[in-house]
């Protein structure tokens, strides 16, 4: 029986559309956490905390849970500096702390994460991150390619060999070069279902609050239910592994 994680890209202030509403009613429908990463940028940091903290906080229910997210790029240009990075992390705690929310869960925007995050998260509270994507390289930013599958807690030094960090890594579900996503072809998605389903303990399925995937969330979940799978928040995850 495989445990099953959907996390959810909060970056709707931007982009002019939220499907929040949508994938909550689905949620509730077939009694499903979702873990809502809220993203803070460098270049517009307010946006979403307040857009969610105005509209959308109180419609999520209390079984579901709120993180962070970060996109760690200033008008265009990644920001690399490890120092810089860590305040904009502590921006975004502070930011959520003002919404009444204790992240714990965390991702970089666009797979963006370096080794000198770890400490800084772990800093802040976050027990767990959603931002690996085995076997997928993303041109000029990062190269997940030979990073581990499943859950694992990374070295200090390198973010893809397993170490003695506290923070728990929980890879996004990949095959064939996609991650699985709500708002991809269906097709698409559900072959990376089946491949985790005969593969993996662990299947980590992410959206995009801006992007319609709500057709698609109320098919996986049930897709998934039939085949006896569990659903629990990123930080529940944690809690439960030991290794």
């Amino acid at each position: 029986m495989a445990t099953v994680v959907v996390s959810v890209d909060c970056a709707a202030a931007n982009q002019g559309r939220c499907y929040t509403p949508e994938l909550v009613r689905v949620a509730e429908e077939f009694h499903v956490p979702m873990t809502w990463l809220i993203t803070v940028s460098a270049n517009d940091p307010m946006s979403n905390a307040m857009l969610y903290h105005a509209e959308y906080l109180h419609r999520i229910p209390s079984w579901h849970e709120i993180g962070l997210r970060v996109h760690f790029q200033s008008n265009g240009t990644p920001i690399t500096d490890g120092r810089e990075r860590g305040m904009l992390i502590q921006e975004g705690k502070d930011l959520l702390k003002q919404c009444h929310v204790k992240p714990t869960a965390f991702r970089a925007a666009d797979h963006m994460l370096q080794v000198s995050d770890l400490r800084y998260l772990e800093d802040i509270g976050i027990v767990v991150d959603g931002t690996v994507a085995p076997g997928v390289v993303f041109e000029g930013r990062v190269d997940w390619s030979d990073a581990p599958t499943q859950p694992y807690r990374p070295a200090y030094d390198d973010l893809k060999a397993r170490g003695d960090a506290k923070l728990l890594l929980v890879p996004v579900a990949t095959y064939g070069g996609q991650l699985a996503s709500l708002d991809m072809e269906w097709d698409a998605l559900e072959s990376i279902l089946d491949y985790h389903l005969r593969n993996s303990e662990v299947i980590s399925i992410t959206a995009r609050d801006w992007a319609n995937g709500v057709a698609n969330w109320r098919r996986c979940a049930q897709y998934l239910r039939e085949r006896g799978c569990r659903f629990v928040t990123l930080s529940q995850l944690a809690s439960e592994w030991s290794r």
